[in-house]
């Protein structure tokens, strides 16, 4: 796939660079050039160095050719208008804009924008736990149900890296450090205060 991912932060670097690793061809964009950097020199997409709503930008980073965009740049209104471009003018197939606010996250997946929001997912998680309640979360994908789970790491995975984690039956979906989400790098060591996000088919 050809896919475009809006802002090179924390969730966008590590989403770039493992879209890259499952041999997709992935863009790049954002407005502050020292954001690549966290791409890492392994990276083998294309950055894109500009303003995401500006269309000589987007032209520049192939949206007329993409299948794919996911707008999770820190600014919720910018991931918002960026979508909107992307899915009513390029008509983009799959588009993505990260929310911040669930509420907001809730008008506009009404109005066909499939949004992100970790807000939400967090704040059911939390939920969950203090009501003593299933730790796991489930969602839907297409015909698909994936279900999401919370846990400390087994002792025999402190000190690994991911790529060298055998799972069986599932896979590290992500990693929560210091308060902070991370999608599941090959090269992450886990750390025994980590809280491992694994996923499977139910």
């Amino acid at each position: 796939m050809y896919i475009i991912i809006v802002g090179c932060g924390k969730v966008g670097s590590n989403l770039a660079k493992e879209l890259s690793l499952n041999n997709h061809d992935v863009v790049v964009i954002d407005n502050d050039p020292e954001k690549f950097n966290q791409l890492g020199s392994g990276f083998n997409g294309k950055t894109v160095l500009g303003v995401p709503i500006d269309e000589d930008i987007l032209i520049q980073a192939g949206i007329e050719k993409a299948d794919a965009l996911a707008a999770v740049s820190p600014d919720e209104n910018m991931n918002i208008m960026v979508s909107q471009i992307a899915k009513e003018l390029y008509k983009v197939p799959r588009v993505i804009p990260r929310i911040y606010d669930p509420e907001r996250d809730i008008f506009f997946q009404e109005l066909g924008l499939n949004t992100m929001c970790l807000t939400t997912l967090a704040v059911s998680h939390v939920k969950k736990a203090l009501e003593k309640t299933s730790g796991e979360i489930w969602h839907t994908f297409g015909h698909k149900s994936i279900g999401l789970k919370f846990q400390s790491p087994d002792f025999k995975y402190i000190g690994k890296l991911i790529k060298d984690i055998n799972t069986g039956s599932f896979i590290i979906f992500g990693i929560i450090r210091d308060d902070e989400f991370f999608l599941a790098d090959p090269s992450f060591k886990i750390n025994k205060e980590d809280v491992m996000v694994i996923a499977q088919y139910i």
